[in-house]
C-alpha cells in the first residue's frame, strides 16, 4: 500500500545481519482524535464487489487513497475487506467441505466418537467422523459417499449396527448444517434428542449463515468525510514521521 512510504524506518536483526523496514507500529493520536470527532467522519456502507480503491475514487477522487478505510475501521485490518458473494461461498465450502449428519438420539454421545469410521446400512456411504456436537445432535463426517435419511450405521471396524434409535434424521452439507438456534434474535440450548420447534419460535442459523452476519458486518464502516480528507491525511503524515 501507498501509504506505507509515510511511516519511519527501524532496523531489525536476522541471522546476525541487520535489515532496514518500515516500521508498522507507528501510530498517530491524530487519528484517534479524528474517529472521536463526528466533525471529521461519517458512516458509509460497502457496496457488492467495492474494492478499497473504487471507495476511494468515488469519495476522493483518489484510488491512493484506499489505506484510509483501513486506518479508520481496526475491523478490516483485523478481518480483512468484505467478500463479495462469490468469494464467500467459496470460503465457507472450502472451511467446511464436508457432509454432517443430524441424530436425535443419545447414541451420539455414547457410541459415536472423533476418528470412528462409519457406515450406512442402506447407501453403503463410508465416512470417517472429523467433529461432533452434542449440544445440536450433529456428527460431521468426510466421505465420498452419500449418507441416507433413515438408514442405520455401523461401525466399520466391528461391524457393530446401533440400535433402531440411530438412524439418521437428516444428511446436510457441512456448511448448511446448524451452527445455533435462536429466538428472536437471541441464542438458546436446545434438546438435541427432540425435534426442533420450527420459525418463527426457533431460528436455525446455519454456518453459512454465519458467515455471511460476519461478512455484512465488515461494510458497515466509517469513512473521513470528503471535505476533511486532506486536513486529516497531511496532519497524519506529519504526526508519524514526527
Amino acid at each position: 500500500m501507498s501509504y506505507f512510504t509515510a511511516f519511519p524506518k527501524t532496523s531489525y536483526e536476522v541471522d546476525g545481519e541487520v535489515i532496514f523496514a518500515t516500521d508498522l507500529t507507528a501510530y498517530a493520536e491524530v487519528l484517534d482524535s479524528v474517529r472521536l470527532s463526528s466533525s471529521f467522519y461519517q458512516d458509509y456502507f460497502i457496496q457488492h464487489a467495492e474494492r478499497p480503491d473504487h471507495v476511494a475514487f468515488n469519495l476522493y477522487n483518489d484510488p491512493q487513497l484506499h489505506w484510509v478505510m483501513y486506518l479508520m475501521n481496526p475491523k478490516l485490518r483485523e478481518q480483512g475487506w468484505p467478500m463479495d458473494t462469490t468469494e464467500l461461498m467459496t470460503k465457507v465450502k472450502r472451511d467446511h467441505p464436508d457432509t454432517t449428519l443430524v441424530i436425535r438420539d443419545v447414541s451420539i454421545t455414547t457410541e459415536l466418537s472423533v476418528g470412528q469410521v462409519i457406515k450406512g446400512n442402506t447407501s453403503e456411504a463410508v465416512g470417517t467422523i472429523v467433529h461432533k456436537n452434542v449440544d445440536l445432535g450433529q456428527v460431521t463426517v468426510k466421505t465420498t459417499g452419500t449418507f441416507a435419511v433413515g438408514e442405520l450405521l455401523r461401525d466399520v471396524a466391528s461391524s457393530v449396527t446401533y440400535g433402531l434409535w440411530s438412524e439418521i434424521d437428516e444428511v446436510v452439507p457441512e456448511y448448511l448444517a446448524a451452527y445455533e438456534y435462536r429466538v428472536n434474535g437471541e441464542h438458546v440450548d436446545i434438546n438435541p434428542y427432540e425435534t426442533i420447534p420450527t420459525a418463527p419460535a426457533h431460528t436455525k442459523v446455519t454456518i453459512k449463515d454465519l458467515y455471511v452476519e460476519n461478512n455484512d458486518k465488515l461494510k458497515q464502516i466509517r469513512i473521513i468525510k470528503p471535505s476533511a480528507i486532506n486536513q486529516v491525511v497531511g496532519a497524519f503524515k506529519q504526526a508519524i514521521q514526527s
